[in-house]
């Protein structure tokens, strides 16, 4: 019957509400509504802060595909891009979970903010709009989001009977940087008069794309492996009645796309933090070896290097090297295969009891699966013998195609809302929402690996685990006169099992330490259980028609995500290693922004100040270099954020603006934890370079004595803990200032055109860490001669490497036409018009350039 016990109350809800709809005392009208509403993230429209954005689909049909990209040219967003398959928005320095990506207002149940590389799975090519929300109404889907909630509003569930007997829409559209062709559509039919049913699709093919230029030992003007191919089929049904509606969909995807610069050097490496004797006075903690998540700071090894293949000779990246090594670009490199599928259920039942403006449930559950995929490439060590080459193509070549690393997660999400107007001045909601996912990684097992019982040492990226998460929420909005005041709350409770081989563990937990014969240490596998409270107010002032002041005021908690907590290993899209603390607190910040809005005949503005300030604010430090290898482990510290954006436009005429815009963000980190060694001593016996010295002979010597009195060599003297006091630094990827202004002119009724320029600034402002390793004999030789131990640790620096500004000039011609029911329109856009070298600092690649000039020519018709 019903499986997931958290999904039968709505759903039986839900029925019911179909009966209510139906039945309600008297005969339904025989005219529904009908119209094109979609789902929107700000329950109560209207009253806009100056940070709120609704941005039209039709604007998304000649930008970039992928969700960051599509969304950087809005202020106070950019893009954390992935070559061409995959790109995740960057709002006021803030990303991954920390960014709440909305599909229909419900949760993407993907593994987007996992990692850059990972493609979100909805589409703003089948997008109807896409909103921008900040401030007090983010509480409605998240606890810690106060930098912007983005929801994808889709047609997926009719939510009204279409205008005749069906509505739909195509688009196709052309580019030449990447030869792109993207076809898509959806259309609407009316059965009878109740019921809707809905399909969609997108078919997009793209190559690798075209750059000024980047030096792989040659010069090229593609970037390898920036390809794509992206698939989505939906079909959704809705019943349709005077007091709401009752609709489902589902939906499949499937993505291939590339993952540009490779370094192959990673292969055959592994990295270590850990130790399962790093405390020689507590037994062996063996499960590390299965399970490294469990351990903690005192487990703490630092990183060291196994299979090294030569990263330190690499050379640093720069425009002339970008990728710091010898890239292989004869054939193509890995690839990620994804696949998602959604089910979807939603409903609105309006006017249900007196005071009840409307009750909405909605129920989503979804599966996604994703692949990095071989290529069949190799590093060979230079002066590697030729049997081991040929063992090595052999191996590389049974490998092509074959997965490297699996992602794999199934997750449900069920929510109610009760929308309530007491009276004209007062409306609100409150409602509940439960949450599952259940998410793993993996290497794929490979020669080479340990056989036998402990054939998964080390293999686990992120260990099977269920995130479960019920939340309660509410939301009010008083006006009186020309002030309206917002506040709102959620309340988070989560319990995070991981599900443990028991087997495995029990053979590690069975084997006795030689020297005390005593067993390992028992792990403490009980599952991580924290609540989260976070509350809001805005204030808005109507100062006239034409003038609105905001202020918001928030204290938000963040409970740490698996990844920060569990993730442990090689992470091959971004050549590097990283590992989670399973240590880590709730993150606490306090934020505050003030807007202004204004709206007249001649002149429009929004502008926006914000400052977030962060406890135990999480995030990925540098822990370790070689070469162009990073190894990055997750800390915490304070952390403080503070902005600027805005925009001022001009109108000319109605048909005429232009329109002055920028954003700024600068991000701190203070108050970092000293990084903690081992205890150092003093050897308080004199020493001395004479062979013949014995100090029993020497009547001056510094003798100690025992309880009897007998002479003995004095104990060395402690001197503490080494500590290492890490400095305060910016936060790192912190995206660059930016300046633009934009002409925009319509002309003869159906033409429009456009004109953009934007500066991007250097950034100069980057983060600096500290490598923390183990003194090498050399370098412990001048504490031996003060007769010091335990002072083992050193540091070296690791720098951010900083970024160089450019000029981007985009340009639009677009034509529009009523042609019997059907609106057309035709487009012609020009991105990057002056082809400069475009590397985004804020990227996890920062040295894989942009795509060069780029012209998106673009046909849409709806109907």
């Amino acid at each position: 019957m019903c499986s997931q016990r958290f999904l039968c109350l709505p759903f039986a809800l839900m029925l019911g509400s179909v009966y209510a709809l139906a039945d309600d005392g008297q005969s339904l009208p025989s005219v529904t509504a009908t119209g094109k509403r979609q789902t929107s993230a700000l329950p109560f429209g209207g009253k806009q802060k100056a940070s709120d954005k609704i941005i039209a689909g039709e604007k998304f049909q000649s930008r970039p595909a992928t969700l960051g990209d599509a969304l950087a040219g809005e202020t106070g967003v950019h893009s954390n891009p992935f070559g061409g398959g995959a790109s995740a928005p960057v709002i006021r320095g803030q990303e991954g979970v920390r960014v709440k990506i909305l599909q229909n207002g419900s949760d993407v149940v993907d593994m987007s903010a996992l990692s850059p590389d990972h493609a979100v799975a909805a589409d703003t090519l089948l997008a109807q709009k896409v909103e921008l929300v900040r401030g007090t109404p983010t509480l409605l889907y998240a606890a810690a989001s106060p930098a912007g909630v983005v929801n994808i509003a889709d047609r997926r569930i009719p939510e009204q009977l279409p205008q005749g007997k069906a509505e739909g829409e195509a688009a196709l559209r052309f580019d030449t940087a990447a030869r792109e062709k993207a076809l898509n559509g959806g259309v609407t039919l009316g059965l009878g008069k109740h019921f809707a049913v809905r399909a969609e699709g997108l078919l997009r093919r793209a190559e690798n794309y075209r750059v000024p230029g980047i030096k792989l030992g040659e010069t090229l003007h593609y970037l390898p492996d920036s390809h794509n191919r992206s698939r989505v089929g939906t079909l959704g049904v809705s019943w349709v009645g005077s007091k709401g509606y009752l609709g489902a969909s589902y939906s499949v995807r499937r993505d291939q796309y590339g993952l540009p610069g490779h370094n192959h050097m990673l292969d055959a490496t592994s990295m270590h933090i850990f130790s399962t004797a790093a405390d020689p006075s507590r037994p062996q903690r063996m499960y590390l070896n299965v399970y490294p998540h469990l351990m903690d700071d005192s487990d703490l090894a630092y990183a060291h290097e196994h299979g090294g293949m030569g990263h330190e000779h690499n050379a640093k990246h720069s425009h002339d090297s970008p990728y710091g090594h010898n890239h292989d670009h004869s054939s193509g490199g890995p690839w990620v295969d994804m696949t998602a599928k959604r089910w979807d259920v939603r409903g609105e039942w309006h006017k249900p009891l007196a005071g009840i403006d409307k009750i909405k449930l909605t129920l989503a559950h979804a599966q996604y699966h994703h692949d990095e995929l071989h290529d069949g490439k190799f590093y060979v060590s230079p002066g590697e013998s030729a049997g081991i080459v040929e063992r090595l193509a052999k191996e590389a070549a049974r490998l092509k195609g074959t997965p490297e690393s699996i992602f794999n997660s199934k997750g449900s999400n069920a929510r109610i809302e009760v929308h309530h107007r007491p009276t004209n001045n007062w409306q609100g909601l409150f409602g509940a929402q439960y949450t599952a996912l259940r998410g793993k990684a993996e290497l794929t097992p490979r020669s080479g690996f340990p056989a036998g019982a402990l054939a998964s040492w080390r293999r686990r990226l992120l260990p099977d685990h269920t995130d479960r998460r019920f939340s309660l929420f509410g939301l009010e909005q008083f006006r009186y006169k020309n002030l309206t005041l917002e506040a709102g709350a959620r309340w988070e409770k989560q319990s995070l099992p991981v599900h443990y081989d028991k087997q495995l563990l029990s053979l590690d937990a069975v084997v006795r330490d030689s020297a005390n014969n005593k067993p390992h240490a028992a792990p403490d596998l009980r599952p991580r259980k924290e609540n989260a409270l976070s509350y809001s107010g805005t204030l808005l002032w109507d100062i006239t028609p034409a003038n609105r002041l905001s202020f918001t005021a928030s204290h938000n908690e963040r409970i740490p995500a698996p990844m920060e907590l569990y993730y442990h290993g090689k992470h091959l899209a971004t050549n590097s290693y990283e590992f989670g603390n399973s240590q880590l607190k709730k993150e606490r910040s306090n934020n505050f922004e003030l807007g202004w809005k204004h709206d007249s005949e001649k002149w429009d503005a929004k502008l926006s100040v914000y400052q977030n300030r962060f406890r135990n604010y999480i995030h990925g430090e540098n822990i370790r270099k070689i070469g162009n290898i990073h190894t990055r482990r997750y800390i915490q510290s304070q952390a403080r954020f503070n902005g600027i954006e805005g925009e001022v436009g001009y109108h000319f005429s109605p048909e005429h603006k232009i329109t002055l815009f920028g954003d700024l963000v600068r991000g701190k980190l203070f108050g970092l934890p000293d990084v903690r060694g081992r205890e150092m001593f003093r050897d308080t016996n004199p020493k001395s370079d004479d062979e013949d010295y014995d100090p029993y002979d020497d009547p001056d010597y510094p003798w100690c004595y025992d309880e009897e009195g007998l002479e003995q060599f004095c104990p060395p003297e402690s001197l503490g803990v080494q500590t290492i006091a890490r400095p305060n630094r910016n936060a790192p990827r912190v995206p660059p200032a930016r300046l633009g202004l934009r002409w925009e002119k319509s002309f003869r009724d159906n033409w429009s055109a456009s004109l953009e320029y934007t500066r991007v600034f250097a950034q100069n402002k980057v983060s600096d860490s500290y490598f923390i390793r183990e003194k090498t004999s050399d370098e412990k030789e001048s504490d031996e001669k003060e007769g010091i131990s335990g002072r083992d640790l050193t540091t070296e620096p690791i720098s951010e490497d900083k970024s160089r500004g450019y000029h981007l000039l985009n340009a639009g011609l677009a034509y529009k036409k009523r042609i019997g029911g059907a609106d057309y329109r035709l487009s012609l856009d020009v991105y990057n018009l002056l082809n400069q070298k475009v590397y985004v600092h804020h990227s996890h690649l920062p040295y894989v350039p942009r795509p060069g000039r780029n012209v998106v020519f673009g046909v849409n018709v709806s109907f």
